[in-house]
Order: structure tokens, then sequence, then C-alpha cells
């Protein structure tokens, strides 16, 4: 084909005529003014009309043009077509027309420029390609589309012979062009699977043959590590004109990541429904422990000092508080405890949590404890602390199934600029070091990404070192992680330094409890929580309305016309919850204060909104003291 270029380089219309004369395609040269140029006899043979008895050139092209057009289905589309182009001034390459016999032919338009004048117009036509010379081309295209799709895509005969398969199923070349002809058997035996393999894949083929019905299973592979992976296998019949089989197209889908995810949900409903049930048993026990506690801090206060009934009482207040220590971890860990960012002693919770996490770990692994001194008071709630250090011994347990050491060291650090993302000024590190195998580097660049995790499946959720990240962050830390293959891990947390004096539940004195005024609506549905509760108030100065639960509280309200200073309220209570008690209470006694109580938030966005609103809560189990001096607190704020 002649291109523009080509023909701003010929020396003249009549060498450029000399030079296409025999051309397999139809061509016409006008000049600026219209007039023809050259025009080969192709053109015509290709429009189907005869040759001129008088040679064209000179001669205007429009009537050339309107015998060409004649020959067309579209004469008065194919002139506009004319028009229009010349009009546009631009080349057009291969535009559709049809002849009025049938033939496709296409038109080519190129105007011809001598820098910006125009010195005149060529006017190509050639017979259109036909779809067999578009074969190479479509297959290429499909080729392409097949191996961009995600899935795993074959043909093969009704007798299961491969007559097809795509990059993504077979990626290598050789393999993929030695499967071509052959079956799954033989594939299986190649590859050394188990003739289960081929069995299921040659199964499902005659469903579809037979059957003439799509076909899908889930197959489940081994790679060259033994992981295991899940595809999901789509058979499709292929029909002939006559409507039998002819073929069958399979289609895989690769489901490993969706069934890890599935495990990942079970095993986090399993944790959930634990803690649900941890949870309740907590609040239940709390109760009880409330009543023990209070009732013998109640008995203390009667007592002498050098009474020998001491000897008697301290014993069960102790037991009491330990009991309380435990439900706290219980609450901990199924994440049902309100949590309270307040300045916590580092030492304690570490000394609590160590010793439960002895009995943790099995005999063959060791735990060593370094606390340097200096300051380390740092701004958590303690449980979460404890949910930390938890994390992180589990973690290095499991790192040393043989045995080892696990040391966690505790120091305080200054820092003079900014350093691993902290500002300057004063932290607290906690390092938990083990002698376990280590972890890649990308391993190690992964650890802290929601579900990741290199244990099999169904062991772990991949959840406990994100945790870590996300409490040791959100309280302004950082967390780094040294480890190499066969040379153990250390981890390393940062959390800024809390000056503040650690707020805590003050052990049960032998000093009176604080005393108060004013008017207190209380709402417990345990019957001896309520009476402690009331009977405790009540010694202190206060008046008491009681209520069940929340429906109950709301009526003792209405009829009480004199102003509720407080709302001494549990929050998980049947028919209306503390929450939901409060807001509604509120709406007509908007000076009333709030104290929320309770063992147990089953609600986590209440247990959040509890934390960080201007309403107080009293973990339960709770000493008398603490009653009474949270309940002067929260009266006496501005």
């Amino acid at each position: 084909m002649l291109t523009c270029q080509s023909m701003m380089n010929a020396t003249s219309y009549s060498d450029v005529g000399m030079n296409i004369a025999d051309t397999a395609v139809g061509i016409l040269l006008e000049d600026a003014n219209g007039l023809v140029q050259h025009c080969t006899p192709s053109l015509l043979r290709h429009v189907g009309l005869p040759e001129p008895s008088t040679p064209s050139r000179g001669r205007p092209s429009s009537a050339l043009h309107e015998a060409v057009a004649t020959a067309f289905l579209d004469r008065a589309g194919y002139l506009d077509g004319v028009a229009f182009l010349r009009s546009r001034g631009e080349a057009v390459y291969r535009e559709p027309l049809t002849t009025a016999a049938g033939h496709a032919l296409e038109r080519t338009y190129v105007p011809l420029r001598d820098g910006d004048v125009l010195t005149g117009t060529l006017w190509q036509f050639s017979a259109a390609r036909s779809p067999d010379d578009r074969t190479a081309e479509r297959l290429a295209l499909f080729e392409g589309i097949f191996a961009a799709l995600p899935g795993q895509m074959a043909v093969l005969s009704p007798t299961g012979r491969y007559e097809f398969v795509t990059p993504s199923a077979i990626r290598d070349e050789a393999l993929r062009s030695w499967i071509i002809g052959r079956t799954d058997r033989e594939y299986a035996a190649y590859r050394g699977r188990a003739a289960s393999f081929a069995e299921a894949r040659e199964a499902s083929i005659r469903r579809v043959v037979e059957g003439r019905e799509i076909d899908e299973y889930e197959e489940v592979l081994r790679d060259a590590d033994s992981a295991a992976r899940h595809y999901q296998r789509h058979m499709v019949p292929m029909f002939g004109a006559d409507g039998t089989v002819e073929r069958v197209l399979g289609y895989g889908l690769d489901l490993t990541q969706l069934r890890r995810v599935e495990q990942q949900l079970v095993q986090s409903q399993k944790m959930d429904a634990l803690g649900r049930l941890a949870g309740g048993i907590a609040h239940d026990f709390n109760n009880l422990l409330t009543v023990i506690a209070g009732c013998g801090d109640a008995l203390m206060l009667e007592i002498d000092e050098g009474d020998a009934r001491r000897e008697v009482l301290e014993p069960i207040l102790e037991a009491s508080k330990r009991a309380a220590d435990l439900t706290q971890q219980l609450l901990a860990f199924s994440r049902r405890s309100v949590q309270q960012v307040t300045s916590v002693n580092v030492v304690e919770v570490l000394d609590r949590t160590v010793a439960m996490l002895r009995r943790l770990v099995s005999d063959t692994i060791e735990i060593r404890v370094h606390r340097a001194p200096g300051a380390q008071h740092v701004p958590l709630d303690a449980s979460q602390l404890q949910q930390v250090l938890v994390n992180l011994v589990v973690n290095a347990r499991d790192a040393m199934a043989s045995g080892g050491t696990v040391s966690i060291e505790l120091r305080p650090l200054s820092l003079a600029e900014p350093t691993f993302g902290l500002a300057a000024g004063e932290y607290v590190e906690l390092e938990v070091s083990d002698t376990g195998h280590g972890m890649t580097e990308e391993v190690r660049q992964q650890v802290f990404e929601p579900f990741f995790t290199t244990k099999p499946a169904g062991e772990g959720t991949g959840l406990g070192l994100s945790t870590v990240y996300g409490i040791v962050t959100t309280a302004n830390g950082t967390i780094r992680i040294t480890s190499a293959v066969g040379e153990g891990t250390s981890i390393h947390v940062l959390l800024p330094s809390d000056r503040r004096e650690l707020v805590s539940g003050a052990p049960a004195t032998a000093s009176a409890p604080v005393r108060g005024t004013g008017t207190i609506l209380l709402v417990e549905n345990d019957a001896l929580v309520l009476n402690l509760v009331r009977h405790t108030l009540q010694e202190l100065g206060y008046e008491i309305l009681a209520a069940h639960d929340g429906v109950e509280a709301l009526a003792v309200a209405a009829q009480y016309e004199g102003p509720i200073a407080l709302l001494l309220t549990d929050v998980v209570m049947p028919h209306m919850g503390g929450g939901t008690l409060a807001q509604r209470l509120k709406e007509g006694r908007p000076d009333t204060r709030v104290l929320f109580m309770s063992g147990f938030v089953d609600d986590p966005a209440l247990a959040a909104e509890i934390a960080q609103g201007d309403e107080g809560f009293l973990q339960k189990p709770f000493t008398l003291h603490l009653l009474a001096e949270r309940v002067a607190g929260v009266l006496a704020r501005p």
C-alpha cells in the first residue's frame, strides 16, 4: 500500500502511475484541482465496472466517482463519504464498503501535501480481508485473554484427552505442550500424583458427557512443600451441531486463600464463643466475689486491731482478691472488660502475668525475668498490657518446640532525639527474647499483618502479633523485631513512660470509707449485690432508690419528685441494660451523674463508650472502700 510519505516523495503523477499500474489494489490519483491524474484498471475491476474506452487522465474526478458510486449498495452514502473525506482533509484507512454484487471492499483516503500545500489526493480500493485472513490475529487475542484469566482453563475431548491448556493451568511451556493429546491418568503418573487425582477428574468428565450438564467439585492438591491448595473445578459441556457433547471445558479457581480465611473465621468464631462463655461466667462470679469481699470489708471494720478473728477474715479477703484477678484475666482474654487507660505499673503486671505464664508453657521452657531500676509506669489499661505480655511469650513458646529459654527484660529508655518513629523523651522498653528457630526476613516483614501465620492450618489465627501491634501503637509506642534463622527472636516494645501515680483499686483497710449525701438510684439485678451496696451506701449517709432492672428504675425515677444525684447501675441486666437506662434517664434528668458497675460488658461499642466517656466505671468485684471512694469522686466532679 502506498503511504502519504511515499506519494509526497514522488517526482510526478505519471511516475507514480507507472509504479502502481499493476498493483492488486485499485488506485485513483487526483491533483489539487480535482482532476484525475491516474486511475488503475484494477479500480474498476474491484467494483465490477468495465474499463472506460477513453483514458480518464485530465477529466474531473467527480465524474469518475459518480460512475464508481453506481456499483455500491449505498450510492448516496459513497458520494457523501467522498465529500466528507475531502472536506476533513485527514487520512482514513480501511473504511468498509459493500458493492451491489455483495463484495466487501475497503477504501483508504490519503491527502497529498507539499508542506502545507495540498497537491492532490490518493484513493485506494482493495478487497476486505476475509475471516480466514484474521484467524492468527484472533487466536493471538484469545490466547492473550486466556493467559490473563485468573482461573485455570483447559479443553478436553469426551474421552478426557487434552486439546488446549492455558498458561495459568500449567505454567511450564514444555509440560503444557507435552500434555496435549494425553489424559489426566497419564499426567498423574508423570507428576507422581495419586491415582485418585485422575479418577475424580475422569468421573467428572463422564458426568458432563452423559448428563449433558455442568459438573462442579472441589479438588485438594499438595504443593512441593506439602502445603494444601484448594481448587473449585467447573466442567462445562461444549455441544456440536448435532447436539452431542463434542468437548468439555474445564475451568478451575484457586480457593486456597478463601479456605484459609474461612478457617480463620471459624477459629475466630470459636474464640468469640469461648470469650462469651468466659465473660458470662466471670460476670456471675464477680457478683459473688463482690458480696464476699464486701461482707468481709464490713466485718473487718467492726473488728478491732489485734482481734483473733482478723486471722480468719484476712485470708478470705486475700482469696477474694486473687479470685478477682483470675476473672480479670478471663475478661482480658475474652476482650469483654472495659479498657480503662490509667498509669499502670509494668512491674506489678509483669509479676502477676509471669506467674500465670509459667503454667502455660511446658516444663522444657524456662522463663527468665530481669527488671532494671527506673520509671516503669505506662499509659495503658492493665489488661491490655497483660495481653501484650501473654501474646509475646506464647509466640516465643511456639518457636521452641523442643524447649528453650524465654527472657523478659524491663528497662527505662531515654531518647535524646526522635528514634524508631518516636519523639524524644522517656520510655519503658519491654524485651521478650527466645532461643527458638528464628524467622526469615520475609516472615519478619509480615508478622504484624492480620491473619498472617507460619503455623499449620487450624493451629493459629495470625491475630496475636497484630493485636500486640495495635495495642502498642495506639498507646503512642512502637514495636521492633530482630531475628535470624536458627538464632532466635527478640521483640522490643517501647511505650511512653508515665509519671502519673498509679490508679488502682486500693486493698481493704481498717480506715472508715468516705461518707457523703444525696439521692442515689441503685440498679442491680443480683439481689445479694443490690442489698450489700444499698446497705453500705445508706450507712455512708446516702438516700437510696433501688431497682432490679432498667425498666423498674425508670418507673422509680418517674415517681420520685426530688433530684437524683447519681445513677449507680449495673451494665448487663435483663429487659434494659445500663447503657440504655442512663441515656433514657438523662433525657429527663440531665444533671444526674452516672456510675456504671459491672464485671462483664458484652457490647464492645458500649465498653468503648464507657471507657472514653464522662461516666464513671466501677469494675466488679470491688471493695466497700473503693465503692465509697468512686461514688464520692463522681459526685464531686465539677
